[in-house]
């Protein structure tokens, strides 16, 4: 029995758990909306009209666009699942299992196995983590970015040289997955002068030429568009906003911030429910176990400045500029607090006074996390009812003859976005209302009327009036082009 409970074997095991709690009801928990219909028109670009592209999407900063990198690792998914959108969930899947290896790898180098191990059962078992790995957008990838550029910081303290490389490849990524990631970039000195060690020019130069690729399609694009990102990144740092939750720059945007923090903490390891109180609770907990393994030399005192710098760095940028924060923006903070958990845990368990304290606060952790899994309710909203009213409109308008519709939307603003791809892979011309095609209106919430004549989920659609439409009147409205294709959609740049 001894033979078989190996670390080798414990990791194994561990990922395989990883693996299933990401796979299960892979499309019933795949939340489509309108970044997931951005991607696939991004996708039919590439491939339909042979578009190279330099930019992905739009951010919620106007101007700025998101990388391309994503986009084309989501190419063969999509060509492998006749370009449906689900294929992406393989992707993001593949992402997530290499996550969960990456967290036992890096941390299992830099302190032991044993922290690998804890930090890998932190990873695959959270429930926050697990569904941020299960969607399909361009940032999903943040935390495993996050654990490389950690193990990059470490090499370089130790006087690693080869580390540039890995530094300059990750940071030429960042614009491909959170441009809030470069913030980072200080860090980077600061390992080199806790080093004590001399730079190695041979290998800073190579790290920025890697930089450079790597980068390059920014760079391009920038050079073709007049600097129309950069532009745009400075107006964004510098134009006040309405802020979310009625937050405003200084102590209140500051509050803000740190409720988003204290929120991200508490959801990584004690899962969905849990009472408030513990929220602050175990930010504080985090902050002073940091303070508590510095002074028994669990954690060295060059590596415990990088980490409570790389915090500092996050919380003070998204305090004092104008940008609306969000949580995902704060998960490059992740790998910060799941290494102080995971440290402190194996400290419990090497203890045999406080083993049975370590083991508690993992069983705790477990329950917590698989509790919430289980429990899970997801919108009724996604792909799945999606797609099956997409698929009704799509036989309705062929039973009655109708060769193209028009699609109203009785919803309140952004919940009208994320069909036009699926209107696109079920072969259905697409115009507006007012073309006078035959009118399909969808509902959600379904409280927004008074009647429905069908239900997907969460979804409501109300079938045209069949009387009030003549088959003139029909292929009249169906003779221009197909509204779908050709009207502007919001966040999408050609």
């Amino acid at each position: 029995m001894k033979k078989l409970i190996t670390p080798l074997n414990i990791f194994l095991f561990i990922l395989v758990c990883g693996f299933i709690l990401r796979i299960i009801h892979p499309l019933y928990y795949f939340q489509y909306q309108h970044d997931q219909d951005l991607i696939g028109w991004v996708i039919r670009d590439v491939l339909f009209n042979k578009h190279v592209r330099l930019i992905g999407q739009e951010t919620s900063s106007q101007g700025v666009f998101i990388g391309p990198l994503f986009y084309y690792l989501l190419i063969p998914f999509y060509l492998l699942t006749s370009m449906n959108p689900g294929g992406g969930l393989i992707l993001v899947t593949l992402l997530g299992l290499f996550s969960i290896f990456s967290f036992y790898f890096v941390l299992s180098k830099v302190f032991n196995r044993k922290v690998g191990i804890v930090a890998s059962l932190i990873y695959a078992f959270s429930y926050a983590i697990i569904f941020a790995d299960r969607e399909v957008v361009p940032t999903m990838p943040v935390m495993l970015w996050s654990v490389w550029y950690f193990y990059g910081l470490w090499l370089i303290s130790k006087g690693k040289g080869k580390a540039y490389l890995l530094l300059g490849f990750l940071l030429g990524l960042v614009w491909n997955l959170n441009l809030a990631l470069a913030l980072l970039t200080p860090l980077i000195p600061l390992a080199q002068i806790l080093s004590k060690k001399k730079f190695n020019l041979k290998y800073i130069l190579l790290g920025t030429v890697i930089f450079v690729v790597t980068f390059s399609p920014f760079i391009v694009f920038e050079f073709r568009h007049n600097f129309q990102q950069t532009k745009a990144i400075v107006s964004s740092l510098t134009t006040t906003k309405d802020y979310a939750g009625g937050s405003a720059p200084g102590l209140a945007k500051l509050d803000r911030v740190m409720q988003l923090v204290h929120v991200n903490t508490t959801r990584i390891f004690w899962g969905a429910h849990y009472y408030p109180f513990l929220a602050k609770l175990t930010f504080y907990l985090l902050v002073g176990l940091l303070v508590f393994l510095v002074y028994k030399k669990v954690l060295s005192k060059e590596l415990s400045m990088i980490m409570l710098l790389w915090l500092v760095l996050y919380i003070a940028f998204f305090a004092l500029n104008s940008l609306n924060v969000s949580e995902y923006y704060l998960n490059g903070m992740n790998v910060i607090w799941i290494t102080i958990m995971s440290l402190s845990l194996v400290y419990l368990i090497e203890h045999k006074k406080l083993f049975k304290y370590g083991v508690f606060v993992i069983l705790l952790f477990l329950t917590a996390n698989l509790y919430s899994f289980i429990s899970h309710r997801t919108p009724r909203n996604g792909y799945v009812e999606r797609k099956a009213l997409v698929a009704f409109v799509k036989e309705d308008a062929k039973s009655h003859g109708y060769p193209c519709v028009s699609i109203s939307y009785i919803t309140p603003f952004g919940y009208q976005f994320g069909y036009r791809y699926l209107f696109w892979i079920a072969d259905l011309e697409v115009n507006r209302p007012i073309s006078g095609s035959p009118v399909y209106s969808i509902v959600f919430p379904q409280s927004s009327v008074d009647r429905f004549d069908k239900s997907f989920g969460a979804l409501g659609l109300v079938l045209p009036d069949y009387q009030s439409y003549t088959r003139e009147g029909i292929e009249k409205s169906c003779e221009g082009p197909d509204a779908n294709l050709t009207d502007p959609m919001f966040g999408y740049t050609q």
